[in-house]
């Protein structure tokens, strides 16, 4: 039936979902390890602070695009999004 059709349909987008919010976290502790490792390597203070700068930015783009993909993934999953 229809009904189980979108049910169907809702329970295998909502697993995508679920899979690709892993794959971000596990590319964000990624990122977080990568920058650790860069932050006891620094030289300085000053070197601390670029990278930390960097790292952010890095990440608040980052993080603004997986949230973008999950929205999109969450607006198919709910039939608001184009298909």
């Amino acid at each position: 039936s229809t009904a189980e059709t979108h049910a169907k349909d809702a329970q295998t987008g909502a697993r995508e979902a679920g899979e690709l919010a892993m794959q971000f976290a596990e590319r964000n502790i990624a990122a977080s390890f990568e920058h650790v490792q860069k932050l006891v390597q620094a030289k300085d203070a000053q070197e601390v602070m670029r990278l930390q700068a960097e790292y952010t930015k890095n990440q608040m783009a980052t993080l603004s695009e997986q949230a973008k993909e999950l929205g999109q993934k969450a607006a198919k999953v709910t039939g608001q999004g184009s298909h």
